[in-house]
């Protein structure tokens, strides 16, 4: 685990790759977990100072999808403010990415997936919506929106949260050297180390 842990310290800094899949979001979430586990507030901190770097690392040319985009990046912060690792108002931290989100027709999206379809899209709608971290009662999407979400929405319930990250980190890369692995959390150095701190 120090072993993993030394390696994305070493090289995140070197990650373009912003999203919760492949890249920094990911890595935000094994550093959180990884400070908790270690009971080490450093790597806490740490976490907190590449999370400043996503924020502002995010652009209009993002996607909106779960594994690439918008959504990922949303749902990893509801994931750390509704589980404690930050604290804050979603709806203030938030409030863009929903708008650009509502700009968008879910009812002309043909693709059903978790990773760049509805179903991601839901994750992250059905996490702001049920928001503990939200301080008013205003819901962060109107009214239509929401009728049409529901609208298209799979019937099937929303994917509690340790679902979705066994989903996101998939397998675990092989061989021992990690140097040749990737650093996210999807069949990454992240993902493997996040995979042994849940276990």
């Amino acid at each position: 685990m120090l072993r993993i842990a030394r390696h994305l310290l070493m090289n995140v800094s070197f990650m373009h790759d912003i999203s919760l899949y492949h890249g920094k979001m990911g890595v935000v979430l094994f550093f959180v977990h990884y400070a908790q586990h270690s009971d080490n507030p450093l790597y806490h901190e740490f976490a907190i100072e590449l999370l400043f770097e996503v924020c502002e690392e995010i652009h209009e040319g993002l996607p909106v999808d779960f594994e690439s985009g918008l959504c990922g990046i949303g749902w990893g912060i509801e994931y750390l403010l509704q589980h404690g690792f930050i604290e804050g108002d979603s709806d203030e931290i938030l409030s863009e990415l929903d708008d650009r989100l509502m700009e968008f027709d879910l009812r002309r999206i043909g693709d059903r997936s978790l990773c760049s379809g509805l179903e991601g899209i839901s994750c992250y709608i059905d996490k702001r919506i049920n928001s503990s971290s939200r301080k008013s009662g205003i819901l962060p999407f109107d009214e239509t929106y929401l009728t049409d979400w529901k609208s298209v929405a799979s019937t099937g319930s929303i994917p509690e949260d340790t679902k979705v990250l066994d989903t996101i980190i998939g397998a675990i890369p092989e061989g021992e050297d990690i140097t040749f692995w990737k650093l996210g959390l999807n069949n990454g150095c992240a993902g493997a180390g996040l995979k042994r701190i849940r276990q």
